[in-house]
Formats: C-alpha cells, structure tokens, sequence
C-alpha cells in the first residue's frame, strides 16, 4: 500500500510542475518542500521538474520556523490527522530556464 500512495503522490507532483509551467513568466519560480532521505530521493524531484521543462535555480534546507502554523500530516486512510518526523528535507526551488 505504501508503495501505491509514493507512485501516487509522484505522478501527482509531476502533473503540478506539468501544469505551473504553462502559469510562470520567465521570473516566476515554483518552490517545492521535499524529504532528501531514504527512500524519498528515489522520488528525483530535479528530475520531475526537468521532464516538464523546468530548472532548478536554487535548493536549500527546509526550516520549518520560517513557516508560522505549518503542520506536517500524514494525510493516508489510517493516519489522515497525524504528523510524522521531517527529518531531512529540502526547498527546491525551479523555474523556466532563461535564454
């Protein structure tokens, strides 16, 4: 089951940079929050953005106190309401190359 909701979830982030592109003016950048550990990094963010004609520009940690109210959910059938640890994680931050 777990393995069903990451191809999920993938197939879902790529449909969002497959759609932002068609929105962002050549200044315009998309920022994504994403765990950059285990097996997260099998999910190749960089590489999802890039099949859609985005690139990365800048990526830095991701420090939830910049945040006020940000609250991490599980968001599955069993746990919908219950936060799990961040752990390692990263803002990328993309956008449309510049010729």
């Amino acid at each position: 089951m777990v393995i069903f909701f990451f191809r999920m979830h993938k197939r879902l982030v790529k449909g969002f940079f497959e759609n932002a592109i068609k929105m962002l003016s050549v200044e315009g950048e998309v920022h994504v929050t994403h765990k950059d550990e285990g097996i997260y990094k099998t999910w190749n963010i960089e590489g999802l953005a890039f099949s859609a004609g985005l690139h990365l520009r800048e990526q830095e940690n991701f420090c939830i106190s910049e945040y006020h109210g940000y609250e991490n959910k599980y968001g599955d059938e069993e746990h919908p309401d219950d936060a799990f640890n961040l752990g390692k994680c990263k803002k990328f931050k993309f956008g449309k190359p510049k010729h």
